[in-house]
């Protein structure tokens, strides 16, 4: 039998070793100095994941966020607004023989940073009954808006994030404050910067204004005294799935446009000063995995 010496197979785990770390540090050094073209790839990654599983959160979330879109009126921002799945839950009226038209809104901003994600959201806005326009400062390479119509709200979709907090907020955002709701769905398990973006929601609100929101969250421990009654005490090991959480973050992020399992969101909220009022109710689902996984918090906070 052939055999080889210790050294030579020692000398091509080290050159393999030594190529692995090229590999990667080429691709690091790809990524930071063509960051626009990375975030282009992982944008149309996401967008055709949350084509596939868009529909599916929308159910899961509907019967919790429809009360809470509801209370919507005025002038409305909504961060993150992906698909605009959430816009027939706002209130409507609709005739028999008419197509649905929004009520109580005045003026509605959509900020979604995502342009693969604008398309669809356009056709939804279009058929929950509003007029579609884009900021021409953010989203200068869109298609022309089609032709206004004088007795329907606007909505303006706006390129862009609050991550920088109130410092860096698009033009078009803060020419429109203050607003009465900001609404937020699924949203802020994937920002940078969390703190920032509350921040800048309370920068934008007009005093006694609603921040609208639904979150899936870190699993809070037993003594949570907002867990709602679809939970019976004891039915989960929540040591064990907070654990899980922490682990699958750092594999789930880069699928997932950011998104973080772990995030206690509820927390930051209330301990945030700066509203008048706070009320949170959190869901522990358990029908399955993933619900289990991902548990809701929802609510209203309103600015002082």
């Amino acid at each position: 039998m052939e055999t080889i010496d210790a050294p030579s197979l020692f000398s091509w785990r080290q050159m393999a070793f030594a190529g692995l770390l090229i590999a990667g540090g080429w691709a690091f050094g790809y990524a930071r100095s063509h960051r626009a073209q990375v975030q282009n790839v992982q944008d149309w990654v996401f967008s055709k994941l949350w084509s596939a599983m868009s529909e599916q959160s929308a159910e899961r979330v509907e019967e919790f966020r429809k009360p809470l879109w509801l209370q919507a009126h005025g002038n409305v921002l909504e961060i993150g607004i992906g698909h605009g799945e959430g816009l027939m839950l706002l209130p409507h009226s609709q005739a028999d023989d008419e197509a649905p038209k929004v009520q109580g809104i005045t003026n509605y901003v959509a900020i979604e940073p995502n342009a693969f994600l604008h398309a669809k959201l356009v056709e939804n806005a279009a058929k929950a009954g509003f007029t579609v326009n884009y900021d021409p400062e953010t989203c200068p390479d869109a298609a022309p808006s089609a032709a206004t119509d004088a007795e329907l709200p606007t909505l303006t979709i706006v390129n862009g994030t609050l991550d920088g907090g109130p410092d860096t907020i698009p033009a078009h955002v803060l020419e429109h404050a203050p607003y009465d709701c900001i609404l937020v769905s699924m949203v802020f398990c994937s920002v940078n910067d969390l703190r920032a973006n509350l921040q800048a929601i309370q920068h934008l609100l007009k005093p006694g204004g609603k921040y609208l929101f639904i979150e899936h969250v870190r699993h809070t421990d037993t003594a949570d005294t907002t867990v709602n009654a679809h939970y019976v005490p004891g039915s989960m090991n929540l040591f064990g799935w907070k654990m899980l959480q922490s682990i699958l973050t750092p594999i789930w992020k880069p699928l997932t446009g950011n998104c973080h399992m772990n995030r206690d969101t509820g927390g930051v909220i209330r301990a945030m000063d700066g509203w008048s009022k706070v009320e949170i109710t959190t869901h522990r689902g358990v029908e399955n995995p993933l619900a289990k996984l991902m548990p809701l918090v929802y609510g209203m906070a309103v600015k002082q």
